[in-house]
């Protein structure tokens, strides 16, 4: 399956939340919130420092 047929598997989504949240004086994360925001919650970490 290519890129382009696996994109119609899914909606397109649009965060409506997005947000840093500061975790020290040189750190921040970044985050964003989509979906229904009465459903239940999943959060998804990727990446690291560096």
């Amino acid at each position: 399956m290519s890129a382009r047929e696996r994109l119609g598997l899914y909606v397109p989504i649009e965060p409506y939340r997005q947000q840093h949240l500061k975790v020290d004086d040189k750190h921040e994360i970044f985050f964003e919130e989509c979906g229904n925001p009465r459903g239940k919650p999943v959060v998804i970490v990727h990446g690291g420092p560096g």
